[in-house]
């Protein structure tokens, strides 16, 4: 006998381990120590943000630097009368 599993077994075995781990986490952590874990996480989130904030500011300077040098290659002539 073979036995089949799709994807929505396999997402409901997901949420079952899920939802053990919960019971267990709240079972075994104080209260106390989970709230510093979740503000451990916040915090290592927001190192996150801030390292894509950083990169998304050097992209828009590498932008703003290349339509710089791109303006400064085009010279005017002046044009006698």
């Amino acid at each position: 006998m073979s036995i089949r599993t799709n994807l929505q077994d396999l997402e409901n075995i997901a949420l079952l381990f899920e939802d053990i781990k919960n019971i267990a986490v709240a079972r075994l952590v104080p209260e106390a120590a989970r709230a510093h874990f979740r503000q451990a996480e916040k915090e290592a989130l927001l190192g996150v943000k801030s390292l894509l904030d950083a990169a998304i500011v050097r992209l828009e300077e590498d932008d703003s630097m290349k339509q710089e040098n791109e303006s400064n290659h085009l010279k005017q002539i002046p044009v006698e009368d």
